[in-house]
């Protein structure tokens, strides 16, 4: 590691960069409290999502049965307009990192033909309503993930500061204090030895 100039300069040069460093660790581990906060929320919104979708799966999945076993199966092709739905990603950002914060699902503009059936309507609201669970688990899982990326790279840029560069910045700036404050000690010897020497064996200059 580079630790600068020697001598005072390098002592000053040294201390600049201690308090940098712990300058920019304490920031990181503020960072990383909040990322954590953050962590929690959606890991529990995401496992809350979760479920949710495999709900709303399973009583589409059960209404479109029953929307089968009451109007055959032609009705669930006859009841599609063949068109996709459109999805729109809505982005929010915390402590420099970007995630989805929820996704919103705009079905088709023109409605499905409606074949007879009084079961497929149910049935046709189940499954919006477990796309719609989809989305909302999609942008949780999303965000948690992208959240749990930028904690783990804050974690590890904590750990180079706070491990290894503070730690070899305070020894080498240890060392030249060490070596200043000997070097200091050599140069008053010196001086009193010359003022001893100017003012003679009498003690007179």
């Amino acid at each position: 590691m580079n630790t600068g100039p020697r001598g005072r300069a390098g002592r000053l040069w040294l201390r600049q960069r201690v308090a940098a460093a712990e300058s920019a660790l304490d920031l990181l581990e503020r960072k990383l409290g909040i990322l954590r906060d953050e962590q929690d929320g959606l890991h529990r919104l995401a496992d809350g999502t979760g479920e949710e979708w495999e709900r709303r799966c399973r009583e589409a999945d059960r209404l479109l049965n029953r929307a089968v076993l009451l109007g055959g199966r032609r009705v669930l092709p006859l009841a599609s307009t063949g068109e996709q739905a459109r999805l729109t990603v809505e982005h929010t950002t915390l402590m420099g990192v970007t995630y989805p914060r929820r996704i919103v699902l705009d079905p088709p503009d023109r409605p499905a033909p409606s074949p007879s059936g009084i079961a497929l309507a149910p049935a046709r609201r189940a499954c919006r309503a477990a796309l719609e669970a989809a989305c909302a688990h999609a942008a949780a899982a999303a965000a948690a993930a992208a959240v749990d990326a930028e904690a783990a790279a804050t974690r590890q840029r904590v750990r180079a500061i706070g491990h290894r560069r503070l730690p070899r910045l305070r020894a080498a700036l240890d060392q030249i204090e060490v070596a200043l404050e000997e070097r200091e000690r050599e140069d008053g010897a010196r001086l009193r030895l010359l003022a001893g020497h100017e003012r003679g064996p009498d003690g007179r200059a």
